[in-house]
C-alpha cells in the first residue's frame, strides 16, 4: 500500500546515479539492466515500489535479507515498506554480478521541517525488583525530528499503591530540533516486608507538541517484583553470559545475551558512550527476557555496554562487555590521520582504544600504497605499529566481503569498519587487559558486489 506523499520518478539513463529524493515514497522502475533511480532517499515509515513491465526476468533481493520480491520474472509489481532507518542495499539476483544493484537511504528525520516524527515508550513493559530504588523508564522519538518536541508522562497506581508500593509522579520530556536521543524519567520504588504479588504501575504519555502521540505505545505497564516471599531465593542471582551488540540501523543497536539464573526478577543494562565514557543505565528488562534495543544513539559511535541479573537478594556480577556501532548513511571514504580507506575506497576503517595512561585515544592510520586492501594503526608512537588490518573482496566465493586483523596489543580496542556505499558497519572489541584475538571474519558485510 503506497504512502501518502507518492512521487512519480521518471526513469533515468541506466546506470547513472539519481540526485537523492527526500521525505518521499519512491517507485524504481527496472528498465534494462538497471534499476532507475538506482539510489533512493526516504523517510522511515515511506514505502519503496519496484516496477518491472517486461524488462526480462528480475526481482529485488535485499542484501541483508530484510526484504525480497520472489522469483525471477517479466512482470511484477513489489512494494516494501521501511520502518527503520538505516542504508539498504538491494540487488537482482540474476544480474547482481552485471551491475544492477541499487541503495535505499532511510533517514530518521531532519531538514525541512515537514517530519517532526512521534513520540512513544521505548517498550510495552518495564520491569523491577522491589528492592530496586528506582526503574528508569525510557521514552522515544522516532520517524523524524524536526522542531522541538515535548510529552508529559505519570507514573499512576495499577495495582500497585502509591504511596505504599511506589511514590506517583509526573513530569515533562523535552527534544531540541534534531534531536531524537531517548529521554529518560524514573519511578521510585518503596520497599515493604509485605509478602504479597507482583505488583504494577501505569505509565502514560500525553499532551505531546511538536510532534505526535504514538498511539500503540502511549502507555506502558511498569511490574514491580516482590522479594518478600522468597522469589529471589535467598541468594542474587548468576550473571547473563555471552552478551553481543550488533547495529539495528544508523540509531539503535540490538542486545542478546544468555539467562544463566533461574532466580532473577530482571536485568539492568547499561551504556559507556566511546570508550572513554562512564557507564550509565539504560534500562530494565524482566525476567527472562534476553535482549534489549538500544535506541536514541549517534551513527558511528562506539558505544560499550554490559547487563547484570537482579532479585530481591541483590545483583549478579556483570555480564561480558559488547562494543559496536549504529549504522551510518553512505558516504565516501575520506582519509585522514585517524581513517583508513581499503579496498578501493569503500571502506572506512577507524579504531579507538583505551588504557589507563594515558586514557583513551584514536587510532592513527598508516595506508600501504602497494597493498590498498590493508593498512596499519599505532596507538602512542609512529614507530611502534599496533595493528595490521585488510578488507578482502570474497564475492566471488561466499557473497561476502572479510575482514581480517591482527593486533600485538592489550589495551581497550574499538575497531568499526564501514562500507561507505551501504552505510553498514562492522564493529569489534576487545576488553581492557586481554590480548587482542586475531579476527578472520568471512561473513562480515554481506553488501555484493
Amino acid at each position: 500500500m503506497l504512502h501518502r506523499r507518492a512521487l512519480a520518478l521518471f526513469c533515468l539513463v541506466p546506470g547513472l546515479l539519481a540526485p537523492a529524493a527526500r521525505a518521499a515514497d519512491q517507485t524504481v522502475n527496472i528498465t534494462g539492466l538497471a534499476f532507475s533511480p538506482r539510489n533512493v532517499t526516504i523517510q522511515v515509515g515511506d514505502t519503496v515500489t519496484w516496477v518491472n513491465n517486461n524488462q526480462g526476468a528480475h526481482n529485488v533481493v535485499a542484501n541483508n535479507g530484510s526484504f525480497r520480491s520472489g522469483e525471477p520474472e517479466d512482470q511484477f509489481t513489489f512494494s516494501h515498506t521501511f520502518t527503520t532507518a538505516g542504508s539498504f542495499g538491494y540487488h537482482c539476483q540474476p544480474h547482481q554480478a552485471l551491475g544492477m544493484t541499487g541503495t535505499v537511504t532511510v533517514e530518521a528525520g531532519g531538514g525541512g521541517g515537514d517530519t517532526p516524527g512521534k513520540v512513544r515508550f521505548s517498550q510495552a513493559s518495564y520491569s523491577a525488583g522491589e528492592a530496586g530504588n528506582k526503574a528508569t523508564i525510557t521514552v522515544s522519538r522516532i520517524e523524524g525530528d524536526d522542531g522541538a518536541a515535548t510529552v508529559q508522562w505519570a507514573a499512576a497506581a495499577g495495582t500497585a499503591a502509591a504511596g505504599a508500593d511506589f511514590t506517583a509522579a509526573s513530569g515533562t520530556l523535552t527534544w531540541a530540533d534534531q534531536d531524537d536521543a531517548n529521554k529518560t524519567f524514573q519511578v521510585t520504588i518503596l520497599n515493604d516486608t509485605a509478602d504479597e504479588p507482583n505488583e504494577t504501575v501505569q505509565l502514560t504519555l500525553s499532551a505531546a507538541t511538536g510532534a505526535a502521540l504514538d498511539d500503540t505505545r502511549k502507555s506502558a505497564t511498569l511490574t514491580i517484583t516482590d522479594d518478600d516471599d522468597g522469589g529471589g531465593g535467598g541468594t542474587a542471582p548468576s550473571a547473563p553470559t555471552n552478551l553481543t551488540a550488533a547495529p539495528q540501523s544508523t540509531t539503535e543497536i540490538g542486545l542478546t545475551w544468555t539467562d544463566a539464573s533461574s532466580n532473577e526478577t530482571g536485568f539492568q543494562i547499561e551504556r559507556r558512550d566511546g570508550l572513554a565514557g562512564t557507564y550509565q543505565e539504560v534500562g530494565t528488562v524482566g525476567a527472562n527476557v534476553t535482549s534489549f534495543a538500544a535506541g536514541g544513539l549517534t551513527s558511528g559511535t562506539f558505544y560499550v555496554f554490559r547487563v547484570r541479573a537482579q532479585n530481591a537478594a541483590g545483583s549478579s556480577i556483570y555480564s561480558n562487555e559488547a562494543g559496536a556501532a549504529p549504522n551510518t548513511l553512505p558516504l565516501p571514504c575520506l582519509a585522514s590521520a585517524t581513517v583508513l580507506c581499503v579496498n578501493n575506497n569503500r571502506f572506512q576503517v577507524e579504531v579507538d582504544w583505551r588504557t589507563t595512561t594515558p586514557p583513551a585515544g584514536q587510532g592513527q592510520a598508516v595506508a600501504i600504497p602497494t597493498a590498498p586492501d590493508s593498512g596499519l594503526f599505532y596507538f602512542f608512537s609512529a614507530s611502534n605499529l599496533e595493528m595490521l588490518l585488510k578488507v578482502l573482496n570474497g564475492c566471488s566465493i561466499n557473497n561476502r566481503y572479510w575482514v581480517f586483523f591482527a593486533a600485538t596489543t592489550n589495551v581497550e580496542v574499538g575497531v568499526r569498519v564501514t562500507d561507505t556505499q551501504t552505510g553498514t558497519v562492522k564493529s569489534y572489541f576487545n576488553r581492557l587487559g586481554q590480548a587482542v584475538p586475531p579476527i578472520q571474519d568471512t561473513n562480515a558485510f554481506a553488501t555484493c558486489p
